[in-house]
């Protein structure tokens, strides 16, 4: 179990402990590389002085809505810092880990493939370099374009989905290096064919970034073209190991240590009592290297539920995968032997 600590308020959980249940009965087994998690102090976020004065009005509801993540953080984290590091370094460990990992999964990504593990979990070749699966996983290493053409008549209890959401900071830093992802624009997002994939009483669950135009659309245009309804949001409150936000809460828009969580749903799901969680975890210093949901929702889907991740980069056992660097966070370059 990734699960820590649990209160009124939330979730304290490992995503390093869950990937390394995955592989542990493997011969020999293996664990994600703990460097990628050694997140120790907090990140400095670089101050614009040229901004333009935060009109505050304009922001009042996000700061609102900020203040209470605050107060809820607050609370939750004195009970679960009995289960949390107290020293604190430097992230040069997690940061130099991530750099040669995104370097060689980049050299490694798997286009245009199809592909299954039917059995437990297993380390296997693709294209020269070796990749690990989990148990019973599914994957498609298409463009999402296609995904009806491929996923043609399969429904799904639950959708996960992490877009691309098109955002200022990575297209410059696409511009500059060349090292971030492709994004989409709202439109290309509401054009996904969820509604013809989700069983009529399931669930969608979409990360989300804190920019308000990408809610409104969320809630406004995509969420009803799904035919799904809005039920609540989650937090995902990225901390260092010694429990401190990885950075500084900042005012609205600027950057924080939090994104969003939405749950949609159909049918009778969307009458089960729904209550906004904080979701903490030391996260990867990988870059959109998002933790694992399920062990936090199952308990709002049926007995062996059909799940379906778009966008995904890495697989879960029991799930099918889609997006077009499915394959990129399973290369052996994330994993050490134990």
């Amino acid at each position: 179990m990734s699960k820590l600590y649990e209160n009124d308020h939330g979730f304290l959980i490992s995503h390093q402990q869950y990937i390394n249940e995955l592989y542990k009965e493997m011969h020999p087994p293996v664990e994600i590389s703990s460097k990628l998690f050694s997140i120790r102090n907090q990140y400095k976020v670089q101050k614009n002085n040229n901004k333009r004065t935060v009109d505050c009005i304009k922001y009042e509801a996000l700061q609102k809505e900020q203040d209470n993540i605050k107060s809820k953080f607050s609370i939750f984290i004195a009970g679960a810092k009995q289960v949390l590091n107290c020293y604190e370094f430097n992230n040069k460990d997690a940061l130099e880990t991530a750099k040669f990992v995104y370097n060689m999964t980049g050299k490694a990504l798997v286009k245009n493939a199809h592909g299954a593990n039917v059995g437990s979990a297993t380390i296997k070749s693709v294209n020269g370099s070796n990749f690990l699966f989990p148990e019973n996983s599914i994957f498609y290493s298409k463009n999402v374009s296609d995904i009806q053409t491929h996923l043609n008549n399969e429904t799904y209890d639950l959708i996960l989905l992490d877009p691309p959401w098109w955002n200022k900071y990575i297209r410059r830093k696409r511009k500059k290096s060349g090292d971030a992802y492709n994004m989409l624009f709202n439109n290309d997002i509401k054009n996904l064919p969820i509604e013809h994939l989700l069983k009529d009483d399931g669930m969608v669950v979409v990360w989300c970034t804190n920019s308000q135009q990408h809610m409104d659309s969320l809630l406004t245009e995509i969420f009803p073209k799904w035919g799904i309804k809005y039920i609540g949001k989650w937090y995902w409150v990225k901390i260092t190991s010694t429990g401190k936000p990885v950075c500084s809460f900042s005012l609205p828009p600027g950057k924080q240590p939090y994104e969003q969580i939405i749950f949609g749903c159909r049918g009778n799901l969307c009458t089960i009592p729904f209550n906004s969680k904080l979701v903490v975890s030391v996260p990867s210093a990988i870059h959109s290297h998002k933790p694992p949901l399920i062990e936090l929702i199952k308990t709002f889907l049926p007995e062996n539920p059909a799940c379906l991740e778009i966008f995904a980069r890495y697989l879960l056992p029991n799930w099918t995968s889609y997006g077009n660097e499915v394959l990129r966070l399973q290369h052996e370059s994330l994993f050490v032997k134990v």
